[in-house]
């Protein structure tokens, strides 16, 4: 049997959820046509669960990469990679990267050219958008 690498991946990650992430999981994806922000009151309600809770849980599940996050009118939302995308075309918006992701991605550039990575360096780097 062939299989996609992201598939393995993604059944190696269902396998290790909580049975909380796995109900967080489950919503998400029955509710493809929804997004909901960091700490949603009415959905961990829905849930049965402390706001604090469903975020932290949001972003071990997005961290995982079984959901998708996205930040519109400077707040964030979290939902399927459907929802998400949908989101994203409805609402004329594209994706932002995220600042602590493009911050790594940049100290990993420095790292990989310069071997040392001089902090204040990459501070600028960031400000300054390069």
């Amino acid at each position: 049997m062939i299989m996609k690498v992201n598939a393995v991946v993604e059944i190696s990650a269902r396998k290790k959820l909580s049975p909380l992430q796995k109900k967080v999981l489950e919503h998400l994806e029955a509710h493809a046509d929804e997004v909901f922000t960091y700490r949603d009151e009415e959905l961990a309600n829905k849930l049965s669960m402390k706001p604090a809770a469903l975020g932290f849980t949001l972003w071990t599940l997005h961290k995982r990469d079984l959901i998708a996050k996205t930040k519109v009118g400077g707040k964030v939302y979290f939902g399927s990679h459907g929802a998400i995308a949908e989101l994203h075309r409805q609402a004329e918006v594209t994706p932002d990267e995220d600042w602590f992701e493009r911050a790594n991605r940049i100290r990993e550039e420095i790292f990989s050219k310069h071997g040392y990575i001089n902090v204040l360096e990459l501070l600028d780097e960031v400000r300054e958008g390069r």
